[in-house]
């Protein structure tokens, strides 16, 4: 029977179930926090722990806290993800691709033996600021190594079961498309998914599939990230399904974000999910909630793994989405693109 690597071993795919392919239980996104502020009100809040008694601070300058950017607690990741299982729940994809990004893969075993629930590793490269200068420099044949040691041999014994690569705009930096080029070379090896962070404000993902191609890469097994965004392209979003590709909607449930990247109502992006299936594109989809900041998590009142189940797929079926339909999209289309 077809499979995906866990980190607690190859789960069959009869057994993936309800599945996040999108989120992260551990992840550093410091790297894009401003430079520290001068004055000292500003300097005392970037060095803030966060707490619901500045949440609403935290919510409107969300990238002016550094804490806010990081999950790294073991403790709250096992209590949120319980809030996911108890709601039927079954896997979970950690897209924190490398140390530099903040993956913990001691803290994911962890998780999937405190909670029973599925946890799936990506292995691969972020975008350009989480690199070092090092890094920049590595040939795609060097990149290609790294990656294709770490897929075969684990993170300290502990697997990955997709690849990812990510773009920090328009597709023209040599390090993040000597990453593109080099995981698109071990899919090709070892027939895994990949999940790709594209340049989320412009149509230029056709470029990425290009350039996965040209390395062998099975297109069908690749996942195009964060396609909400560019989601009134309907469109542009049906050519890249017809190339084998799969659309991830997944910032669903943090549209009360201040800040441009989720201030989409999950309403819209229902409506985007309903233009696709007009399309035929139903079995191309997937959808997640990308929870990568601290106030997304319930323990902080934000939304948690928790709310596709809890609150998006009532509002999908009251937006007229059948249950076969709802299967489709969260059990379905996860398994047939991780599992071979």
């Amino acid at each position: 029977m077809p499979s995906v690597m866990g980190v607690k071993g190859p789960i069959a795919e009869s057994d993936l179930g309800l599945t996040l392919p999108h989120e992260h239980l551990f992840v550093d996104l410091s790297c894009y926090c401003p430079s520290e502020p001068q004055n000292e009100v500003g300097k005392e809040f970037y060095h803030r722990e966060v707490s619901l008694s500045i949440r609403d601070q935290v919510v409107d300058h969300p990238w002016d806290i550094v804490d806010n950017t990081r999950l790294n607690n073991l403790s709250t990741a096992i209590e949120e993800v319980l809030l996911y299982a108890a709601l039927g729940g079954k896997t979970i994809t950690d897209l924190s691709c490398c140390t530099a990004m903040g993956r913990l893969p001691e803290g994911l075993l962890k998780v999937a033996e405190n909670t029973g629930i599925n946890v799936i590793m990506s292995c691969g490269r972020y975008t350009l600021p989480s690199m070092t200068e090092q890094d920049r420099r590595m040939s795609v044949a060097d990149v290609e190594a790294q990656i294709f040691n770490e897929f075969i041999n684990g993170a300290n014994g502990i697997m990955p079961g997709l690849l990812k690569s990510g773009f920090t705009s328009k597709i023209d930096h040599d390090a993040e498309i000597c990453t593109l080029r080099a995981v698109g070379r071990v899919q090709c090896r070892v027939g895994c998914a990949v999940a790709i962070h594209p340049y989320i404000w412009e149509s230029e993902s056709h470029l990425i599939l290009d350039i996965l191609e040209e390395e062998g890469c099975d297109l069908k097994r690749v996942i195009l990230c964060h396609q909400d965004y560019l989601g009134i392209k309907s469109d542009y979003l049906n050519s890249l399904c017809k190339r084998g590709a799969y659309l991830e909607f997944d910032t669903f449930g943090c549209g009360w974000i201040n800040d441009a990247m989720w201030q989409q109502t999950d309403a819209v992006k229902i409506g985007f999910l309903k233009e696709q299936v007009k399309l035929g594109n139903a079995d191309h989809l997937l959808i997640s909630g990308d929870i990568c900041l601290k106030i997304m998590l319930a323990t902080w009142g934000g939304t948690g793994y928790a709310h596709i189940p809890k609150t998006l797929i009532p509002a999908m079926r009251t937006a007229g989405f059948s249950n076969d339909l709802i299967h489709l999209l969260t059990v379905e289309n996860p398994s047939r693109v991780y599992c071979h």
